[in-house]
């Protein structure tokens, strides 16, 4: 594997008021998904967190940047994300939460794409096919469930580009940071 960690501790800063009005809303978003009956396999980040660590990262980005986000539930993360300027995507498995990702990016006049599907493949040529999709993000962000995390590791290490960065939320104050070296 070809995955560096690197020394990532974000700067805290106040939100703008734009994302807390978004994190405000999408909260009330999430509370309402979650007290529906059956399972619901989205768990929320540290949104905060995230922010500081987006707002840092793309600092250290290259003009015009594309962010993807793996398993992006209601889509915050890949909003934050395009607020700052990224060209973000967010792939979601549930399609319920991919129309409601949609409707929160036009609700709030951001330009994010999401897509339904998962983002671990099948097989080999669902690989090849991720190959391609994902070749050009400059970051991935990751929620990772506990008994994937390798996977999404040896996922990111197969499709992302050299120089690629993986930003991996694991729980309250740690998110971590990798690059895929050439």
């Amino acid at each position: 594997m070809s995955l560096n960690h690197l020394p990532f501790h974000p700067e805290e800063h106040d939100l703008p008021r734009h994302i807390q009005v978004l994190l405000d809303e999408t909260g009330e978003a999430v509370n309402s998904w979650q007290s529906e009956p059956g399972p619901h396999p989205f768990v929320p980040a540290d949104y905060v967190l995230v922010w500081d660590a987006l707002r840092e990262l793309r600092r250290m980005m290259p003009p015009n940047p594309r962010f993807l986000e793996w398993g992006s539930g209601m889509g915050i993360v890949t909003l934050m994300a395009a607020s700052l300027g990224w060209k973000a995507t967010g792939i979601e498995l549930q399609e319920a939460l991919v129309e409601e990702s949609r409707k929160l990016s036009r609700q709030f006049d951001l330009s994010a794409a999401f897509q339904q599907g998962s983002f671990f493949p099948k097989d080999q040529s669902a690989v090849e096919g991720l190959e391609n999709f994902h070749a050009a993000a400059d970051v991935i962000y990751v929620y990772p469930w506990p008994d994937f995390e390798l996977q999404t590791f040896d996922l990111f290490d197969r499709v992302a580009k050299p120089g690629a960065c993986l930003l991996a939320y694991f729980g309250i104050e740690d998110l971590r940071l990798y690059r895929k070296e050439s």
